[in-house]
């Protein structure tokens, strides 16, 4: 494994980081049942399963990848949702 996969991590911050931006600014923070609270309950999840899988050298050799894969995909849903009205 190698020590730069914590770069793995950087779609999951950004990705809630725009979650939370946009449940703040345009959802007015009105309900915990918003999509766009649980989809940054979703990505931080990801992420702390991430960091507890390599911790505990229980990730397997394509884990990277996988957790890549769904990190690239929250942040393009995230992207997109910051978009829609």
């Amino acid at each position: 494994m190698s020590h730069f996969s914590t770069i793995i991590l950087v779609p999951f911050v950004l990705a809630f980081l725009v979650f939370v931006l946009r449940f703040y600014s345009r959802e007015s923070a009105s309900s915990m049942r918003n999509l766009s609270f649980v989809l940054a309950l979703i990505t931080m999840t990801g992420a702390f399963g991430f960091l507890i899988l390599r911790i505990t050298d229980s990730l397997p050799s394509y884990g990277t990848v996988g957790f890549g894969i769904v990190g690239l995909a929250l942040l393009a849903t995230a992207i997109t949702r910051m978009f829609m009205l």
